[in-house]
């Protein structure tokens, strides 16, 4: 690694830790409203370790997973059934009868933002990263394409665990754990078949906008029956999709 490279990586980790530790461990107030402040500060932490690890990314990789080449409008069609599951977590059905409402249309600019950040963060950790160092290290097993998107999902949804350290319900924390080890693998496709990180975050961030928003700026129960049956549709359908795309990669990738 050349030396600019080296002291850019050290200057980006100090800024990552510092956002961490002023915007997430202990976070400071730049807000008065909490909810805004938390919404804030939880942007800033993300963004802060999204940037080294944009950085590392490049520096490792290149820019082959950064950049829209000719290939991306391709992969974009290619995802549509993902982007469908992504549409279909917004509580439309909910709002429009009233038992979910937005209460805090205020703070959508702050709340997008966070959402923005979360998306980035787990993406370029978890997609970015942690997958194509599995990837990296299966590349002499002839199953690497199922081993390497079950295993980062496995620690993705792993990772929704540590919810529990911070107060979260135990019943929820588990079912947050089997849905994103579902979105994972969804996710870990479409990095495989894309080569691109930024799609991946574009469709994380769209369901994670519609399921988080009336826990963070709204109330009610935005979980109804219709939201059920667009999930359940949406999710077997793009499940072909993704197992169809998965057993086509390990034929390619055996027969190579």
């Amino acid at each position: 690694m050349k030396k600019w490279n080296i002291i850019l990586t050290i200057l980006l980790l100090i800024l990552g830790a510092l956002c961490y530790i002023f915007f997430e461990a202990r976070p400071i107030t730049v807000l008065q409203d909490p909810l805004a402040n938390k919404l804030l500060c939880g942007f800033i932490s993300r963004a802060g370790l999204g940037l080294l690890f944009i950085w590392l990314l490049f520096i490792f990789h290149g820019k082959r997973l950064l950049v829209f080449d000719n290939s991306f409008l391709k992969a974009l069609v290619w995802s549509l059934p993902c982007f469908m599951v992504a549409f279909v977590n917004f509580p439309y059905s909910a709002i429009i009868s009233g038992t979910a409402s937005i209460d805090r249309i205020d703070l959508i600019g702050l709340y997008i933002l966070y959402i923005i950040g979360i998306s980035l963060l787990e993406e370029l950790v978890f997609r970015g990263s942690l997958l194509l160092l599995i990837a990296d290290l299966l590349r002499n097993n002839r199953h690497k394409p199922l081993l390497t998107v079950l295993f980062s999902s496995l620690v993705f949804a792993l990772f929704h665990l540590t919810n529990l350290f911070v107060g979260g319900d135990i019943g929820y924390t588990l079912l947050q754990c089997l849905y994103t080890f579902l979105i994972g693998a969804m996710l870990a496709i479409v990095m495989i078949k894309s080569h691109n990180i930024w799609l991946c975050i574009l469709i994380h961030a769209i369901f994670d906008f519609g399921g988080l928003l009336i826990i963070h700026i709204g109330s009610g129960n935005p979980w109804d029956t219709t939201f059920w049956i667009l999930t359940i549709v949406s999710g077997v359908l793009c499940a072909g999709h993704v197992i169809f795309s998965l057993i086509k990669l390990e034929k390619d990738y055996v027969s190579r």
